[in-house]
This record gives structure tokens, sequence and C-alpha cells, in this order.
């Protein structure tokens, strides 16, 4: 009797043992998209692989200081400054749209659209996150106290970005993306209508809320050989509800179209102390 007692209790156990296997698996993580790659749409100065959520509102204030040159009168830069104000709205979490005017020389506003195409998987299956950034920039001034003359044709820019990313483990991920700047209005005969570059940058987690965060943008084509890559080093502290970034660089441009193809540190090295400016931005969503 104690035989077929025991092949029955044997018998039930694996039957539960198969249902308990069973039950994880069904309740383990699928293929998940990777998360957070970077906590901001900005990796510094440029954009990130990150889009806004469906239904969420994005508003970035970004300002630029004067240079570190300008001395102690001017308290190093910090008496003069450049402001840019952004929205950005989520249509969808893979479709954003946004709008953006910027106080530099022109007075340009932009439109923009990101478009993520790729997104890095935790099961390694999709090795990387991609999107698309196409923007379309329009000098607001028309010439008036200017030293040129802008015809509505030579008011127009526009960038076109294919961000590559990838969040090797919770404290490092990386970013290339290969640029391409059409401008109309070019400071040198030499420099091209097409330009095109790279962005490389990247975020290193410090703390639970802390990382450090950089990127250089050389440009290797159309450009002329007096113009520096943009650079810039920051960290980003986030808050609660937004992200506070706070960098230096060398770039006194806030739209991407000049700062990648007009960035002028004179005669010293691209990242001299003379020639940087404090910089910050502030992004902050609102779900509507």
């Amino acid at each position: 009797m104690k035989a077929p007692l025991t092949l029955l209790a044997l018998c039930a156990g694996l039957t539960y043992a198969q249902d308990l296997d069973a039950a994880l698996e069904t309740a383990a993580p699928s293929n998940e998209p990777v998360m957070a790659t970077f906590k901001s749409i900005r990796l510094v100065q440029s954009q990130s692989v990150e889009t806004t959520q469906k239904g969420v509102l994005n508003m970035c204030i970004s300002h630029r200081f004067g240079q570190y040159e300008s001395g102690s009168d001017n308290l190093y830069g910090l008496d003069f400054g450049h402001i840019r104000l952004g929205l950005d709205y989520g249509i969808s979490d893979y479709t954003n749209v946004g709008f953006e005017r910027s106080t530099n020389t022109g007075k340009p506003i932009d439109l923009f659209l990101k478009q993520r195409l790729l997104r890095q998987t935790t099961s390694g299956d999709m090795p990387v996150s991609l999107t698309w950034y196409a923007a379309g920039f329009m000098t607001t001034q028309t010439g008036a106290g200017l030293d040129y003359d802008l015809t509505f044709e030579r008011r127009l820019s526009s960038v076109n970005q294919l961000i590559v990313a990838r969040k090797f483990n919770s404290d490092l991920s990386l970013e290339i993306s290969p640029t391409m700047v059409t401008r109309q209005l070019r400071p040198y005969n030499n420099d091209g209508e097409v330009s095109l570059g790279v962005v490389f940058g990247g975020r290193y987690k410090l703390a639970q809320r802390v990382a450090i965060t950089a990127e250089t943008t050389p440009m290797v084509y159309g450009t002329n050989i007096n113009w520096d890559p943009a650079c810039a080093i920051g960290m980003d502290i986030e808050t609660g509800g937004h992200v506070f970034q706070l960098f230096i660089s060398n770039s006194q441009w806030l739209s991407e179209d000049r700062m990648y193809t007009q960035t002028k540190t004179g005669s010293r090295t691209a990242m001299d102390i003379n020639t940087l400016a404090l910089g910050f931005n502030i992004t902050r969503g609102y779900a509507l």
C-alpha cells in the first residue's frame, strides 16, 4: 500500500513542480525595452536618444552665460547670457514634435520631430536604440541692424541626425549621432551649404540621482578650418519632477545648426578655460 501512495505523491509533486515552473516562466520579464538610457531629452547641448512619453508636454529652458575671459568686471561671464525656450509633446511613446526659440544672433526659431526607430531590449536581441531627429530653423530677424541682408531663403537652415545609443549597464550609456546640417547663410565663402559631422557623447552615473555627461561634435565636411568642434561636459541632477543639467561649453550658440558649424574659440585650443562658458538646462514634464 505504501508503494502506490509514494508513487502518487511523487506524481503530484512532479505536476506541482511543472505548474510552478510554468507560472514562474509566465511571470518572468519578457523581452522588455531598456529604459532610461539617458535621463533627459538632451545629452548636454545635443539631443539624446530619448523621446517624450505619450501625452506629456516637456518644457526645456536652456541658458548659456558669457565666456570666462570677459573678466571680473562681468563676473567672468555671468553678467551675460543667452536663453532658449522649448516645448515638445509626445504624440506617442515613439513620436514627439517640438518648438524652440533662442536669443542668439538672428533670434532663431525651430520646429522639430523626434522619431524612435529602434529600441534596445533587455534580452540583447536589439543591442542599440535608434532615434531620428529632424529640425528646421528660421532666423526671425530680417536684417535690420545686422551687417548683412537676410532674404527669406537665407534665413533657413536644418539639422538631421540619426542618434544611436546603447546602455551598457545601470551606470554607463554612450551615444553616437551622424549629423547633417544645411545652411543658406554662411559666414565664409568656403563653408558648404551642406556640412557633415558626428556627435560623440555619454553619461556615467556617479550616485543615485547624479551623473556626469559629456559630448563633442567634430564636423568632417563642409565647414571652414577656422571653426572648432562644439564640446561640453556637465552633470545631470534628478530632482524628482525635473532634470537639472549644469555644464560648461566652448560654444555660445544654443541652436544646433550654428553650434555645430560656427563654434569659434580663437587661436586657443577648443576647450581653453578663457573661452568656456557656464550653462544649464532645466527640463520638466507635464502629463496632459
